[in-house]
């Protein structure tokens, strides 16, 4: 990869963004990729989860927050729903079976069981 690359993903529509203590749901990611840089600048294009408007987020994401991303992009599988919570220069991340999820949702809509 050169030593200052965009890399995009279009089809994020299963990650989950918690960021300045507001969730998103995406659906669109770009980082600016700088060769030998400790933080990469990622470009969230998402909306709040209770709001149709999306708007793009500019966030500074470490290396293993970068790797992780493109990690969980080469899965190529629709059925996991990455959770993504950035705060600082800190990122955690976990992931889901959406079709494990929907299973334990009750006949009311409430989850029965949370990760």
């Amino acid at each position: 990869m050169g030593e200052n690359s965009q890399v995009k993903s279009e089809n994020a529509r299963n990650v989950i963004l918690s960021y300045q203590d507001t969730v998103y749901y995406v659906n669109k990611v770009n980082v600016q990729f700088r060769e030998g840089a400790d933080m990469h600048k990622a470009v969230f294009h998402a909306r709040k989860a209770e709001d149709a408007n999306f708007q793009d987020l500019e966030v500074k994401i470490s290396q293993a927050g970068y790797n992780m991303l493109i990690e969980y992009a080469k899965l190529d599988n629709f059925d996991l729903i990455l959770v993504l919570r950035i705060d600082g220069n800190e990122s955690k991340w976990c992931l889901m079976s959406e079709e494990w999820l929907k299973k334990r949702v009750g006949e009311n809509g409430k989850v029965c069981y949370i990760v």
